[in-house]
């Protein structure tokens, strides 16, 4: 049996420490679209990530991965990898949950570049002027604050669990309303403009899909209040970006802190680049130490024992079909 481990971006040795105590699967790490080619010929199981999953790797793996049963990604988004075709017939898990704390995290670290004016103290720290009182009329804080997360999955969950330390009062919006910890109250997504008129800062933390599309629409931006700040540390595609850097421009909405756009890398020139109301960061929330999470060593260690079990897998997000 063959496992092949294609990441080019990342370095993985979690993932090669774990295939030691699988002595009987033979493990491939190819860097280049080359090798990948060579090595994925009678491989079983392919490792991978949505960001690796370029289109180049795809059409190789559906070309020449006959042999292929099972694809476990090492992220939890898979949008890219769907749109560019995966093959038919195989498992498909991901790592669902495992950068939750560090999303989390980089969510409160927009939120309070943001509130705390940090754009403007760096603009007078370069510029080695004392601009005390210039930004503090312009500073808020969290506490107190409404926090509306969008999408209440494991990244959502855990920045309200976070949001708690802060003071604030935490809505969620998910398909299903039933109560979970730390949310003060769930509404279904069919109260979206509603919620998002009450809130005080709007955060983005769904999943990409068909039906999520662009759900923070022109009308979404313009039933939020002039004081509010929206964060995305989810999809760009989530968001109508034009209708957003609108609403930053007109002073319709207060700011907004971004870690993913529409398109990635931002092209050079773009507003969201320039414009004084926006925190943006190129979609790194998820770096960082392991944390307090689980590893991808231990992710795939388990899954992979359960598939040489004949067991179902953990964290499935498409089933093999016959």
């Amino acid at each position: 049996m063959k496992l092949v481990c294609y990441d080019p971006h990342a370095r993985r040795p979690e993932i090669a420490a774990a295939m030691r105590a699988f002595p009987q699967v033979d493990f491939v790490a190819p860097v280049t679209l080359e090798a990948l080619q060579a090595a994925i010929e009678g491989a079983e199981i392919l490792v991978t990530s949505n960001r690796a999953y370029e289109a180049d790797a795809a059409r190789i793996i559906r070309t020449h991965a006959i042999s292929l049963r099972w694809i476990q990604f090492t992220t939890s988004g898979l949008d890219k990898a769907i749109a560019l075709g995966l093959p038919a017939g195989v498992t498909v898990t991901n790592a669902a949950g495992l950068r939750a704390f560090s999303v989390a995290e980089h969510a409160f670290f927009l939120m309070l570049a943001l509130m705390r004016q940090s754009r403007a103290a760096d603009v007078g720290q370069r510029g080695e002027e004392w601009v005390r009182d210039a930004i503090t009329p312009q500073m808020d804080n969290l506490a107190g604050k409404h926090l509306l997360i969008i999408g209440a999955g494991a990244i959502g969950q855990e920045i309200a669990r976070k949001a708690k330390a802060f003071d604030m009062m935490v809505t969620g919006i998910s398909r299903a309303t039933t109560p979970l910890p730390n949310f003060d109250q769930m509404r279904p997504r069919s109260d979206l403009q509603a919620a998002v008129a009450e809130s005080d800062i709007v955060l983005m933390a769904a999943n990409y899909e068909a039906e999520t599309r662009q759900m923070m629409s022109a009308a979404m931006f313009g039933a939020m209040k002039p004081k509010a700040h929206f964060i995305n540390i989810a999809r760009g595609g989530l968001v109508d970006e034009a209708a957003l850097v609108s609403a930053l421009e007109s002073g319709k909405i207060a700011g907004a802190g971004l870690d993913v756009t529409l398109d990635e890398p931002l092209p050079a020139g773009h507003k969201l680049y320039t414009l004084p109301n926006v925190v943006l960061t190129p979609h790194v929330a998820g770096a960082g130490s392991q944390g307090t999470g689980a590893g991808m060593g231990k992710i795939l260690s388990d899954n992979l024992q359960l598939y040489l079990q004949g067991a179902p897998l953990q964290k499935i997000v498409i089933a093999r079909t016959p």
